[in-house]
């Protein structure tokens, strides 16, 4: 019937319904892309093959002095790498696959890579890639996996993971004469233990040498009540509104959170802004605390009071606006600096030894040659950022760290680490490359002007040390998300 009806056609009836049929397509196409029905849909971008290389859609690597694109592939040759991903709408979840060659230094056996959570404390969540650490000591030692989690163990002692957390809880691990949290570490694994309660004076504690951008820190409460007071000053050096957050956690979960707002009067002004935020919690129980300020690098902490005298900061510490002779104390045995002016360049006294600041804008590492585990840091001149993977305090006193070892970039195998227990998966071999697969939650992460912002990152590669690169062959994402007939459902449930 239909043949019929086109034979009594003319042909630009014909030529009009054929023009008509692939604008339809056309259309169809594109609200399929833009819409995405079903929720789920795969981007991806191969190198060198251009006709399977999403470009519109995953955004190439930045910075340029970070990446080399004149050969076959591209070359990461600095830490971190940003890429990001464009959706014409939301998901909820990510499969990332990255196809890559390692052609790496032994100075970087961790490689991960994550999703941007936070734009203002530039949070991203990331995952492995690959742990030669992991590798070498899993075909070294007795390795049990159960699923997802890989559980190292210098001699077979536990036959199960069940058995050996068991063991951990009741601190009765086998080899481990000082207590179970003396011979364990961990990697991408949330293993918590009953911190042992430190020493604490009764005096609350002042904090007034500046500190700026967003930083992290432990408190110890011995007592049902903890106070916190924070002063800060806004610079009002760029145009970006500068809201600040502070959030107290307990085993990862929120307790209380604090927010100040920015109307952003003064942009680009240099005219400082004075803000202040209290928390106060009456009912906590005795423990471990974790604090967060989630601020810009144009905010600077001018003042902490606390009602707790044990507080250390996690990681990085950031002085600022303190003229004068300076001491930090660290349990880590490196530092990791960066002069953020050329004016702050300076010797560093690391755990009584000399070490030259010398170069503005790049990142040193200083390695402690001593056993002590209290390490202080002396500096004449601020505006450095200082971190490691241990803790920082303003005195001996305050430092404390209920956190155990981690097996990342800096990690060194002692004869006092008798278990490790990861969450890791190591990378599929194929041929010259290899392959990693990630998860990553998109519900509460980053999206602005339609992009994600991923991150590769190789702790420690600097470009101008020659330390390798790593070639990236492909990135493939798997997103998924609620199809069109599933918010349909809500929008009448809502109604």
């Amino acid at each position: 019937m239909f043949k019929t009806f086109l034979t009594k056609r003319p042909f630009l009836f014909k030529f009009r319904l054929f023009l008509g049929l692939i604008l339809l397509v056309f259309i169809l196409v594109f609200l399929y892309l833009k819409i995405v029905p079903f929720g789920q849909i795969t981007y991806e971008r191969v190198w060198p093959n251009v006709t399977r290389s999403g470009k519109g859609f995953i955004l190439g690597f930045t910075p340029a002095e970070r990446v080399d694109l004149n050969g076959t592939y591209p070359k990461l040759s600095g830490d971190p790498v940003y890429f990001s991903l464009f959706t014409p709408r939301t998901f909820d979840h990510v499969k990332m696959t990255i196809t890559y060659r390692d052609n790496l230094s032994t100075a970087t056996p961790v490689i991960e890579a994550g999703v941007l959570k936070d734009k203002i404390a530039r949070n991203y969540d990331l995952s492995p890639v690959s742990n030669k650490i992991l590798d070498y000591l899993g075909a070294r030692w007795t390795k049990i996996r159960n699923g997802q989690t890989v559980f190292l163990q210098v001699t077979k002692n536990y036959d199960t993971l069940s058995d050996f957390l068991s063991a951990f809880k009741d601190n009765k691990l086998k080899d481990c004469p000082n207590g179970s949290a003396t011979c364990v570490a961990v990697y991408n694994y949330p293993l918590n233990f009953d911190y042992p309660a430190p020493v604490a004076r009764d005096t609350a504690l002042i904090l007034d040498k500046p500190l700026r951008g967003g930083h992290q820190f432990y408190v110890y409460v011995p007592v049902a009540t903890l106070d916190l007071s924070f002063s800060f000053v806004d610079m009002n050096r760029d145009k970006e509104q500068d809201p600040i957050a502070v959030n107290l956690y307990q085993d990862n979960k929120l307790v209380d959170s604090k927010f100040l707002g920015d109307n952003n009067l003064n942009p680009t002004s240099g005219i400082t802004e004075q803000k202040n935020i209290s928390l106060g919690e009456n009912n906590l129980k005795p423990g471990v605390y974790k604090v967060e300020v989630k601020i810009s690098d144009d905010v600077v902490i001018s003042r902490i009071e606390s009602s707790v005298n044990k507080l250390s900061f996690i990681n990085k510490i950031w002085p600022v606006s303190t003229p004068g002779n300076l001491t930090l104390y660290t349990d880590a045995s490196y530092l990791l600096t960066k002069a953020f002016t050329p004016a702050s360049l300076q010797t560093i006294n690391f755990a009584g030894q000399d070490f030259k600041l010398d170069e503005p804008y790049s990142q040193f590492k200083f390695v402690a040659d001593t056993a002590n585990p209290l390490k202080a840091v002396k500096f004449k001149k601020d505006d450095i950022i200082l971190e490691n993977n241990g803790v920082f305090a303003w005195s001996p006193e305050s430092l404390f760290n209920p956190t155990l070892p981690k097996v990342d970039s800096q990690f060194v195998v002692s004869s006092q680490i008798k278990y490790i227990v990861a969450d890791y998966q190591a990378p599929l071999a194929e041929k010259d490359w290899q392959a990693a697969t990630l998860d990553f939650d998109l519900k509460d992460s980053y999206r602005e002007n339609g992009k994600y912002s991923f991150m590769i990152s190789i702790p420690g590669l600097r470009t101008e040390t020659g330390q390798g690169n790593l070639e990236i062959k492909e990135i493939k994402m798997e997103l998924s998300g609620r199809g069109l007939l599933d918010k349909i459902r809500e929008l009448i449930k809502s109604r």
